[in-house]
């Protein structure tokens, strides 16, 4: 698959789960019960973060 390609997807799906997060947390009103898709969303980005700075190395 295409490097590229991969880290858009990666970056898209951590955006979406953060965006389904907040809205979760202010349509049931707690962001404790949905803590859990706040941190799927930013092991994403890390990975992300850790492909990027890893290609340019």
């Amino acid at each position: 698959m295409n490097q590229n390609l991969l880290n858009t997807i990666l970056l898209s799906l951590a955006f979406v789960a953060m965006v389904i997060g907040v809205h979760r947390s202010i349509y049931e009103s707690d962001i404790a019960s949905n803590y859990w898709i706040f941190m799927i969303g930013l092991v994403f980005f890390m990975v992300y973060r850790y492909r990027k700075k890893k290609q340019k190395a």
